[in-house]
């Protein structure tokens, strides 16, 4: 299966800097084969994403009309419209290798849409390219006015050690609170360089995010039961979470079952949010951890009151 973390790049980076970059060059770049980008190269444009590739020197560029363009206005298709989209592909087709082939393009072209076109907007792409610039130099960015839920907007120096796209986080090392820390990339109003290189990369400590993006290495399995609803409003939301979930035993019913961080953060909110839509199949403390909540709820709106 291809990364979809590392198309992603590859789009945004010729979209960045087209007719500057080669196959080869970009095989070297992610430290993967030429034949491995050649594959990633025929996934974007499967995605109906044109590509020039027939630059004197063999650089590529993201033609600036057609389908692409169109794809902007797109947005992510409801579990109904994927279904009814993949029905009209079986009886179009006679041939059941059309009718896979049709279906493998529809969904690579539906994963671009997921990872949403918002992040192909230049600012973006500027951001994108400074982190990843300081991750591969080894040097430190300044995030200058980040947003953070503390309620404060003030600069962080910090030295990037990983960068997700595809969920738009950021992994770094702070260097005012001397620790490894995740930040979201759309809270970053810009991203500055410098030439100051990596003093503490010994103590870069990366945690893999849940698919509520939360950073955290202490995890519990969590088992739910979706609607169509929920589904829809948790693939939309986390798309991650698309990979974690299979078809229910009842009809229009899917099960979500994944590892999320043990204080249920992200999780909570869509449980409730979602309420009456989601059943809870485990763990026993996920529920009592929402009655919580709940009475944490019921208190602060007495208390109002």
């Amino acid at each position: 299966m291809r990364s979809r973390e590392r198309v992603l790049r590859i789009v945004l980076r010729i979209l960045g800097q087209p007719y500057q970059y080669t196959r080869r060059n970009l095989a070297e770049y992610y430290g993967v084969s030429k034949k491995t980008v050649d594959e990633d190269i025929k996934e974007i444009e499967d995605a109906g994403i044109k590509l020039d590739k027939h630059h004197p020197h063999y650089k590529l560029a993201i033609f600036p009309d057609g389908s692409f363009k169109e794809l902007e206005h797109l947005m992510p298709l409801t579990v109904e419209e994927q279904h009814r989209i993949k029905l009209a592909i079986d009886k179009s087709t006679g041939s059941t290798k059309e009718a896979d082939k049709l279906k493998r393009k529809f969904s690579s072209l539906y994963d671009f849409q997921r990872l949403g076109i918002r992040a192909l907007r230049r600012p973006e792409l500027e951001k994108l390219d400074m982190l990843e610039a300081g991750k591969k130099m080894e040097k430190r960015v300044i995030l200058e006015n980040y947003r953070s839920n503390s309620n404060e907007i003030k600069n962080r120096v910090v030295e990037p050690f990983d960068i997700d796209t595809e969920i738009g986080m950021l992994q770094a090392f702070d260097i005012d609170d001397q620790k490894s820390k995740h930040f979201k990339i759309s809270r970053i109003k810009r991203v500055q360089a410098t030439d100051i290189p990596w003093d503490f990369k010994h103590k870069h400590d990366y945690k893999y995010p849940d698919v509520f993006r939360i950073a955290n290495k202490n995890k519990i399995t969590v088992q739910l039961e979706l609607d169509i609803f929920a589904y829809n409003a948790l693939v939309e939301n986390y798309p991650k979470a698309r990979s974690e979930i299979l078809h229910g035993s009842e009809e229009n019913t899917y099960n979500f079952q994944s590892k999320v961080n043990a204080g249920f953060l992200g999780l909570t909110n869509f449980i409730l949010g979602n309420r009456g839509h989601v059943k809870i199949l485990g763990p026993e403390n996920l529920k009592e951890h929402l009655l919580k909540e709940a009475q944490k709820m019921i208190d602060f709106i007495k208390e109002e009151n």
